[in-house]
């Protein structure tokens, strides 16, 4: 049997600071959409969401609706438990336009399908109460479906050593945005990682997993429409704002459009040289979403700055009060910056 393990798609969440918001919430219901699709094309039987479909009280009508859609449509049964980030709400409207959906509630919620039992249940008061409570039949495929920390049990308790001695094959978690494989004990689990990147902070890749339970195998299958795509440019030696735009358009030669493009300076920069200003006209409107950081060293002889009788000779003579290196550093770099004129992130 085929099932596929996601998490952490938060549906309707703001996206506060993320060009074309709108479009990109439109976009998050439809990569459930295509895990569907995926499930239906690929023999899929069961899809698990362990936890955080929807974002808090932002979930609208219409989205639910939506994933309503999505649901109905697909041949394979679908198992939800709510997470950290969605009040009941919008879960309690999912269920009632699907009734076949099957929801996890606070005590361990056990479903037979096939040889496979899927239990979980979300996390809560008396947690570790519910954990001595945990007994599986070792003689089923039993996956365990739990949102929360491994490392951290402020909210919601995971205790590894009862998940090892529970009869559990998996244990598929949600809350952690990055794919990464865990044991407990002789137990494997996995974090699904987010569905989509929605923003510059989920820079891993997006996908979901999926577990076959015949050949006891999990694998992740990557999945994104928009990527994060980082590039790093070392902008020493690099002596004018010329050869700097060159080397700016060199770097994003291979960047697809559709993505979000991280763009960040590093190296020693010298005086002069209008590092986001020149990045900001070589790169807007080019990809979905920009992000440009200064990541630079000064190199200027500061002690000769210094003795100029100059602004520019004050400011850095003030600056190099400053104890801290590496923040004298960067009150140099961009209070020199801002005195040559370049608009400041």
């Amino acid at each position: 049997m085929k099932i596929i393990h996601t998490a952490d798609i938060h549906l309707d969440s703001p996206l506060t600071g993320v060009a074309r918001p709108s479009e990109r919430r439109l976009e998050l219901v439809g990569a459930l959409g295509d895990l569907a699709g995926y499930a239906d094309r690929n023999g899929v039987s069961a899809i698990i969401i362990a936890g955080d479909l929807f974002d808090d009280k932002f979930a609208t009508r219409q989205t639910v609706n939506g994933v309503a859609d999505i649901v109905r449509r697909s041949r394979a049964d679908w198992f939800i438990l709510r997470g950290n980030h969605g009040g009941k709400a919008p879960y309690e409207l999912l269920g009632n336009l699907c009734p076949q959906i099957r929801f996890f509630g606070e005590a361990w919620t056990p479903y037979s399908f096939g040889n496979v039992t899927i239990c979980g249940r979300e996390s809560g008061v008396n947690d570790a109460a519910y954990w001595r409570q945990l007994r599986l039949d070792p003689t089923r495929y039993n996956i365990v479906v739990l949102h929360g920390d491994a490392d951290d049990p402020s909210y919601g308790l995971i205790d590894a050593k009862a998940l090892s001695e529970s009869g559990a094959r998996y244990v598929a978690l949600g809350h952690r945005h990055s794919f990464c494989e865990l044991r407990f004990g002789n137990v494997r689990g996995c974090y699904s990682g987010a569905l989509e990147p929605r923003g510059f902070d989920e820079q891993a890749p997006t996908g979901f997993v999926e577990i076959d339970t015949d050949a006891d195998r999990i694998k992740f299958v990557p999945h994104c429409m928009r990527a994060v795509v980082t590039k790093k440019l070392d902008v020493t030696g690099i002596d004018s704002d010329v050869a700097l735009e060159r080397a700016v358009y060199n770097a994003i030669r291979d960047v697809p459009p559709r993505n979000y493009l991280n763009f960040v300076f590093c190296g020693e920069i010298g005086d002069g040289l209008h590092l986001i200003l020149v990045a900001k006209r070589a790169l807007e409107g080019k990809f979905f979403a920009l992000r440009v950081k200064d990541e630079t060293r000064a190199r200027i002889d500061v002690n000769a700055v210094s003795k100029e009788i100059s602004l520019r000779g004050e400011f850095v003579k003030l600056a190099m009060t400053i104890e801290n290196e590496e923040l004298r550093n960067d009150v140099i770099k961009l209070g020199l910056a801002a005195l040559n004129g370049e608009v400041l992130p």
